[in-house]
């Protein structure tokens, strides 16, 4: 399970929504998305020009599509939906990974046994 967050991650996560704020978006960062139907466009332009971006979603057909469309993460803040999404990203070995967005480290121990890519606090996008 990676943990997306200091000290065990220098990843830059930086929040989205228009093809504006992704111009404005520092070079290094990974993109974080709400997912909606007309962010499809955007997350096409960041998988044609190479950007990595991340989407929350709360359902399989966003993760399918989301996944589809190349992000690299997919967010989603309920342990019965990463569970699902987990299983699903197995089954047709999406390059897109599973993260569940946690209230605090103490979650760890229940978590870990579902199998879930990855983890990162809520709120710190």
């Amino acid at each position: 399970m990676k943990i997306l967050e200091k000290p065990f991650c220098n990843e830059e996560f930086f929040e989205v929504e228009t093809l504006e704020d992704i111009k404005n978006s520092p070079n290094n960062a990974t993109l974080v998305f709400k997912y909606c139907d007309s962010s499809l466009e955007l997350f096409n332009f960041c998988k044609n020009n190479n950007i990595p971006y991340a989407v929350l979603t709360s359902n399989v057909k966003e993760l399918i599509f989301c996944a589809n469309l190349g992000a690299k993460y997919i967010f989603c803040d309920t342990i019965k939906n990463a569970k699902i999404f987990q299983k699903i990203a197995d089954e047709y070995l999406l390059d897109s990974k599973i993260v569940l967005l946690i209230d605090s480290f103490n979650e760890i121990e229940k978590i870990v046994d579902f199998g879930i890519d990855a983890i990162k606090l809520k709120g710190k996008r």
